[in-house]
């Protein structure tokens, strides 16, 4: 194909502007801070299938740096950079892994530090409080619960990002780049 290069182009540009307008999104309604990274992060999909994790790196750098210079919720950036954006990357080749415990142990250990990294920039960098008094005899129960609930959140979200995988390497990728498919 002779505009392999400006295809590669064209896409990543087109789908670094769409997850730069998902993550902007999130200023608008308050309430997706980490819905928008997550949705964002599913827009790499199809650059990781068609173009492959070093393209993918590449546009995920491109989108983090953008998420962080643009949009005003830095905590939803934050979560695009930390988690978000580098797990749809990392998650083929920790499905490589030959037994399935071992996989999610290595996602469930990946999803802690990165939470434990996006609350302490949080709460250390921006400024922001995750709780209101710290001192109280409920923070610590409602920080572990908030910890219990996101990593539940997590698990659906990597089943999320298997049947999105799928879909798109079943139904979509034949419609829209025929030209893989004899």
């Amino acid at each position: 194909m002779k505009n392999r290069l400006s295809f590669r182009v064209a896409l990543c540009g087109v789908l670094a502007a769409l997850m730069v307008a998902i993550m902007l999104l999130g200023t608008i309604i308050p309430s997706t801070t980490y819905l928008c990274p997550a949705l964002s992060g599913m827009l790499l999909i199809p650059v990781v299938w068609e173009m492959g994790t070093k393209t993918g790196g590449l546009l995920f750098g491109a989108v983090s740096l953008l998420s962080l210079l643009l949009a005003p919720d830095k905590e939803a950036a934050l979560c695009f950079l930390l988690l978000f954006g580098w797990y749809p990357l990392m998650r083929p080749k920790i499905q490589h892994l030959k037994k399935k415990p071992l996989q999610w142990v290595i996602k469930i250990l990946l999803f802690n530090f990165a939470l434990v990294l996006i609350f302490a920039l949080t709460f250390f960098v921006l400024g922001l409080p995750i709780v209101e008094n710290p001192g109280q005899a409920w923070t610590k129960p409602l920080l572990a619960g908030t910890l219990a609930l996101g990593n539940l959140c997590f698990v659906l979200y990597d089943v999320l990002l298997s049947r999105v995988s799928d879909l798109y390497v079943l139904r979509l990728r034949p419609k829209l780049f025929p030209h893989h498919f004899p």
